[in-house]
């Protein structure tokens, strides 16, 4: 259906039409200003509806992920054991199922003071539309760690469980003999 005054079909109009129509026409500063916004608010809800398609689409094949690395030691505090799927093996596996729709992640790493590590995981779609998961813990001083190896292990298990808490995946424990038992974690 053909609008009456401009030529143009219904579909056909968006902000950017507006303002490309605004400009021809002469328009002052203020209006352009205004549909300049406009402009913007609408790129930034279609960033946002294809970030939500894509989680989708993500969501509806997501990859398997595997405890694939064994923690043992003693201290005298006791013993140690248990099973947890690295970082590598976690977003390595699900960096390329994000890839494959469009979505990235990257983290945000802070020290707040009192000496708290903050990870926040930002999964962002390509048209711009990102979502923070964060999580804050104080330095992991189990297993005779120093500081620094303190802080890299809290870092590293922050931004394992920001990144399952962002993409809500979930990790599956590996039996002995390679089958699946159900989702532990």
């Amino acid at each position: 259906e053909k609008m009456p005054q401009t030529g143009m079909t219904q579909e056909a109009v968006t902000p950017a039409g507006l303002l490309a129509m605004a400009v021809q026409s002469g328009a002052d500063m203020e209006k352009l200003e205004k549909l300049m916004d406009m402009q913007d608010r609408w790129e930034a809800n279609e960033a946002r509806k294809a970030f939500v398609s894509a989680m989708a689409a993500f969501k509806a094949d997501p990859p398997e992920l595997f405890k694939d690395k064994h923690v043992h030691y003693e201290t005298s505090k006791g013993e140690t054991d248990y099973r947890h799927a690295s970082l590598g093996n976690i977003s390595g596996a699900i960096s390329e199922a994000l890839g494959k729709h469009g979505l990235s992640h990257r983290w945000i790493t802070e020290q707040i003071d009192g000496g708290s590590i903050k990870v926040t995981c930002v999964i962002t779609h390509e048209l711009g539309h990102s979502e923070s998961t964060p999580l804050q813990s104080g330095a992991d001083q189990s297993g005779g760690k120093n500081n620094i190896q303190a802080i890299g292990s809290t870092i590293s298990y922050l931004q394992r469980y920001t990144l399952l808490s962002a993409t809500g995946m979930a990790v599956k424990y590996m039996d002995h003999d390679g089958r699946t038992a159900d989702t532990v974690e």
